[in-house]
C-alpha cells in the first residue's frame, strides 16, 4: 500500500495529467503539473478551457478560492481538495495551489459496473464499427458488436480503441483499452476491457456516470 506522504510527493509530479474543478463552477478543465514545492505549493498550467468558457473561468481563478485536483497515478485514481494561492500571467499563465495536506485514492477496479446501453465505435484493423456499451465501471466495460467473419476478432491482450460521445470531446478522441475478455456467438461479439490509462477528464466523466447511475440505482 503507498503511504500518504508518498502520495503527496507523487502530487507535484512534473509532466502530470490533472483535472482541475473550482468552487462555484460547475465544470472541469485539464491541466498538467509543472512542479511544487511540497507543503507549500503545487504549480499547474492554466487550466485548458474553450476560449468561449475563458472569461467565466476567469472569474473563478482568484486567489483564496477552493479547488479539487482529480488524476491517476500508477493506476490509481488521486485527488485532493486545496484553494488557489495565485494564478501569474508571465513568464507563462501558471496556477499557483496549496499543497494538499492528505490525498484521497481509490482503486479504479475496485468500482461497481452498472449496465447500460450508450451508442459507441471501435476499431479494429483500422476500420471502425458501430457498437454498444453494455456495463461500465471506472476500469473498464463491456463491449458489444456485430459479428462481421472478413473482419479478425481482438484476442485478450490486445490494445483496443473505443470512441463513445458521451465521455470523449469528438470523434477523433478515443478511450485507450486493453482486451480482457472475448466471447462470440453466431450473431455478436461481446469483449470485456479494462481502460488503459485514460486521460483524466474522460475518466472524470465515466466516474461522473457511474455515480449517478449508482446514486438513482
Amino acid at each position: 500500500m503507498i503511504s500518504q506522504k508518498d502520495k503527496l510527493k507523487a502530487a507535484s509530479t512534473p509532466g502530470m495529467r490533472v483535472a482541475v474543478e473550482l468552487a462555484g463552477l460547475n465544470d472541469k478543465a485539464p491541466s498538467i503539473v509543472i512542479g511544487g514545492e511540497p507543503a507549500k505549493y503545487v504549480i499547474v498550467k492554466e487550466p485548458m478551457v474553450h476560449p468561449a468558457d475563458k472569461a467565466l473561468w476567469s472569474e473563478y481563478l482568484y486567489s483564496g478560492n477552493e479547488a479539487t485536483v482529480r488524476y491517476i497515478h500508477d493506476g490509481i485514481a488521486s485527488g485532493f481538495k486545496t484553494t488557489i494561492i495565485k494564478l501569474i500571467n508571465s513568464p507563462d499563465k501558471l496556477l499557483f495551489l496549496k499543497y494538499p495536506k492528505r490525498i484521497e485514492t481509490y482503486n479504479l477496479r475496485r468500482h461497481k459496473r452498472v449496465s447500460c446501453f450508450l451508442e459507441a465505435e471501435v476499431e479494429i484493423n483500422g476500420k471502425r464499427i458501430v457498437a454498444v456499451v453494455e456495463d461500465l465501471s471506472s476500469s473498464g466495460c463491456c463491449i458489444t458488436y456485430i459479428k462481421d467473419d472478413k473482419i479478425k476478432d481482438p484476442e485478450i491482450g490486445d490494445d483496443f480503441n473505443v470512441y463513445c460521445p458521451y465521455f470523449t470531446e469528438n470523434g477523433n478522441n478515443f478511450i485507450p483499452c486493453k482486451v480482457q475478455r472475448s466471447t462470440k456467438d453466431s450473431r455478436k461479439v461481446a469483449l470485456g476491457l479494462n481502460f488503459h490509462k485514460p486521460s483524466p477528464e474522460v475518466l472524470i466523466k465515466i466516474q461522473d456516470y457511474v455515480a449517478t447511475i449508482l446514486h438513482h440505482a
